[in-house]
């Protein structure tokens, strides 16, 4: 086998095009949530964070509910805020997912993986190499996403907000701020993804007897074990991505992760969990099936 072009379990390629597919239609089908799971994490109780604050919390609150944040949300921008940055996000799900799945596949193969049996560090390290070289290609588009989301600063379309951005903060401050933040967040988030996967997955079924549903169900279990275990590098990760549009800087990921544990406690770091669990159950569901679906075609 020529690594370069195949994994174990079939050419390269074909892991590429079912994943830019898989993550485009996952990123796509639940790209409001992930608005709203932006908003309440990007929300300090402390401070307004500029014309994209939430209005409709309590300024008492110490978090803001998926309710609150979706009526704020619809109020002031109608149901289209919902949707606000979703070309930037479909930018980068595409490239990114065909490097996560390809990168995913090939590792996974090279360490054993496919193997008879359950091998989850094989899994675990595979998708957490895959990360590193995913987040490389989304990262900057996740930062203009989420800049477009809040609506703290009006820009008027996805390349505005990219020439904006680097005009005030440069390449790395401006589209990479969070990127530290996002492999430390989404290396031991794939560890748990792709090992808890692989695990419901044999569980479930016999390779011979996988079908939709097991796909869709050890996907979503996969999702809410990762999304639970990462969400307070999340929360870190969108202030950092977020805080010159919000005013309010950090020092970096460690800095941002003690500032809010000081100054908000526990419901600082378990802002958005919610959101975050049942968006990370239901993507991945639709792109475990969607993706499964398409490699398996001849």
């Amino acid at each position: 086998m020529e690594h370069g072009m195949e994994s174990s379990d079939g050419p390269m390629l074909h892991h590429m095009i079912a994943g830019a597919i898989a993550g485009t239609t996952e990123h796509c089908g639940m790209f409001p949530i992930d608005t709203i799971k932006t908003h309440i994490q990007a929300y300090r109780p402390t401070a307004a964070i500029g014309v994209g604050a939430l209005e409709a919390a309590p300024a008492a609150s110490a978090n803001i509910s998926m309710v609150e944040a979706t009526r704020s949300i619809v109020q002031r921008r109608g149901v289209q805020g919902l949707f606000r940055g979703l070309t930037a996000m479909m930018s980068g799900a595409a490239p990114a997912h065909a490097v996560y799945f390809a990168g995913y596949e090939f590792f996974k193969g090279l360490f054993g993986g496919n193997r008879e049996g359950h091998h989850p560090m094989a899994s675990a390290c595979a998708g957490g190499i895959a990360t590193i070289m995913s987040d490389a290609v989304l990262t900057p588009m996740d930062a203009v996403k989420q800049k477009m989301q809040l609506g703290s600063i009006q820009y008027r379309g996805v390349v505005d907000c990219i020439r904006r951005t680097h005009a005030l903060s440069g390449v790395w401050r401006g589209f990479y701020a969070g990127y530290t933040t996002t492999l430390v967040m989404n290396i031991p988030y794939s560890g748990v993804y792709f090992a808890s996967y692989e695990l419901f997955k044999k569980m479930l079924a016999d390779t011979d007897d996988e079908t939709p549903l097991v796909y869709c169900v050890a996907g979503g279990g996969a999702g809410v074990c990762s999304a639970a275990f990462t969400n307070p590098l999340d929360v870190a990760r969108t202030r950092l991505q977020t805080q010159v549009d919000s005013g309010r800087q950090y020092k970096g990921m460690a800095n941002a992760v003690s500032c809010i544990w000081k100054e908000e406690g526990v419901r600082g770091v378990t802002s958005g969990i919610k959101a975050r669990m049942i968006f990370h159950s239901m993507a991945a569901s639709i792109c475990w099936v969607t993706y499964e679906s398409i490699k398996n075609v001849p």
